[in-house]
């Protein structure tokens, strides 16, 4: 079969289309063709070596798949089938991890499809039974494929980390990323008052759309001045942050007091100067967030098989141009998500 591995990290041009052996599914394991696998920017930082993921290459990477069983392995339940059609949770769970008796899954994790063991950018996959998320009738492969690491980033971040009430304000960095625009679909949902941020006007216009209020393009607007403005000097009672570098210290300065950062990433600086005093007199919080839980996953899923919710896909590319989908996306100028299909 064909499949995007790097063999060294590097850059873009370490991608290539090798032609490998089909996969065969272990025990407990079920053999997928996949039919879409969306880009995310955690496959960035694995090609470069950035990720702090223990992995080595050359490994097949995509780490959002979605495709149809054509093959199981023994132990397989019932529940599963050739035909069926799945797009896998990323990651596998220690079910006897302390974590993950407790309803947080996504901190128990043993390893991730497209980083510890082979991913989607490839014409075939093997996951284990225990990945599996089913599609819904009439979703495409490509709206699934899009679904899971957007919605279900924004959805723990929002709502379980967050704690996202509705009618408060919410700053969205970043609204045209895969990301920021699921939040922004799923704070307007929850009733929230929305500001966003862009680089591009045409990126805000697109968010505005989907019910972002207040629109604010950092390249040419002070954030903080913008967000008090709007809110006349209150500040922003949550703020959703996964970019790092300028924006994170933008958004935790655009708080009000007792305001809430949340953050996912930092793939525009990982490390971020931090003024201590306006923390504690602010009674800011700073609030990690990590993946989300396999029940999370699929809520969101049927969120958006039920019209609630909308994957945005901004560009499909077949295999053999993969190249050319990393290129967009590191230019920055996708709105939504990037979608290999092999």
């Amino acid at each position: 079969m064909r499949a995007a591995r790097f063999h060294e990290y590097g850059g873009i041009d370490k991608i290539v289309v090798d032609e490998v052996p089909d996969p065969e599914p272990q025990a407990h394991e079920v053999k997928i063709k996949v039919g879409a696998c969306a880009l995310n920017h955690l496959d960035v930082d694995f090609r470069e070596g950035i990720s702090r993921f223990p992995a080595e290459p050359p490994v097949i990477f995509g780490l959002e798949l979605a495709g149809e069983i054509v093959e199981t392995g023994s132990g397989v339940s019932d529940a599963w089938k050739v035909g069926d059609r799945v797009a896998p949770y990323l990651m596998g769970i220690d079910l006897n991890n302390h974590y993950a008796r407790t309803g947080r899954e996504n901190l128990a994790a043993i390893d991730f499809i497209g980083v510890t063991r082979p991913g989607g950018y490839a014409e075939y996959c093997c996951v284990p039974e225990s990945h599996l998320v089913r599609v819904p009738d009439g979703m495409s492969l490509v709206d699934a494929a899009a679904v899971q690491i957007a919605f279900g980033t924004a959805f723990h971040m929002l709502f379980t980390r967050g704690r996202l009430a509705i009618g408060e304000t919410v700053l969205i960095n970043s609204v045209g990323s895969g990301i920021g625009s699921a939040a922004v679909q799923l704070a307007a949902m929850a009733g929230a008052r929305i500001i966003g941020t862009s680089s591009g006007d045409d990126k805000l216009e697109a968010a505005a759309k989907m019910g972002m209020h207040h629109g604010i393009n950092y390249t040419k607007q002070d954030i903080v001045e913008e967000v008090m403005r709007i809110t006349d000097g209150a500040g922003a009672h949550l703020t959703y942050e996964h970019v790092g570098g300028d924006l994170f210290a933008a958004g935790l300065n655009s708080l009000g007091k007792d305001g809430r950062l949340v953050t996912c990433g930092g793939h525009s600086g990982e490390v971020v100067p931090l003024d201590i005093i306006p923390l504690f007199r602010m009674q800011w919080q700073i609030i990690g967030s990590f993946t989300y839980t396999k029940g999370e996953y699929e809520t969101v899923m049927q969120m958006c098989h039920d019209g609630r919710l909308k994957p945005l896909v901004d560009t499909q590319v077949p295999l053999d141009e993969i190249r050319s989908a990393f290129e967009r996306m590191e230019s920055r100028g996708h709105f939504g998500k990037i979608v290999v299909v092999p």
